[in-house]
């Protein structure tokens, strides 16, 4: 299933990436390596068979003449739910994760604009800021009470970005689908300084053409 920002609405040129999620049954390689094996193997696999293949943290990325394609195996949970367990190479363990939840919430989230505009500026600055996380940030803690005015929304995210107190980078993020997942742990206080550093910048312009270009 397409599972990422192309199935949200939230997917932008700058970031040509294209994101599979392949569902398995819940006793897949259950009694032949579990998660890992089944990890290991789609890398075997895709290795053999294109150039340019790496791990990820919970998928395998290959990359196609420029564009990237992350393909996660996952393995379904039992009974009607789309819950998935998937691998975790970093620290070789698994995770409970609904990429279904995440694409409902954010593709109706009603601010997938909003969320286009600080990939954009994002990719612009090269800074680390995980999609999920950014993505959750703004909809959940930042725009949660706001209305509707995108150029409005779009300024008022970078100013709050840009705060030296009560800055929602330093707050708690909880993945909906995983409440012992928190995104706001995914980056550390080093790297959420040097995205408050780059929004003071944005938020000080007058034109939009000086923030995203």
């Amino acid at each position: 299933m397409d599972s990422g920002s192309r199935a949200k609405g939230t997917a932008i040129s700058l970031a040509s990436d294209v994101d599979y999620l392949v569902s398995l049954t819940s006793g897949c390689n259950e009694n032949s390596g579990g998660l890992k094996s089944i990890y290991d193997g789609l890398y075997t696999k895709l290795n053999n068979s294109y150039q340019n293949v790496r791990k990820q943290n919970v998928s395998v990325r290959i990359n196609l003449g420029g564009l990237q394609v992350d393909v996660t195996p996952a393995r379904k949970q039992n009974g009607l739910t789309n819950d998935h367990w998937v691998y975790l190479s970093k620290s070789g363990s698994r995770q409970q994760t609904n990429i279904q939840k995440h694409i409902t919430d954010i593709s109706q989230s009603g601010r997938t604009n909003e969320i286009k505009i600080i990939k954009i500026w994002r990719e612009l600055n090269q800074l680390d800021f995980p999609s999920i996380y950014l993505e959750y940030l703004i909809v959940k803690n930042i725009l949660q009470y706001k209305g509707t005015d995108f150029a409005s929304n779009a300024f008022y995210i970078f100013q709050e970005l840009a705060k030296d107190t009560g800055n929602p980078l330093f707050a708690r993020v909880v993945d909906p689908a995983n409440s012992n997942n928190i995104l706001s742990d995914l980056l550390t206080a080093t790297e959420k300084n040097k995205i408050v550093a780059k929004a003071k910048v944005a938020a000080s312009q007058q034109y939009w053409e000086n923030i995203v270009w």
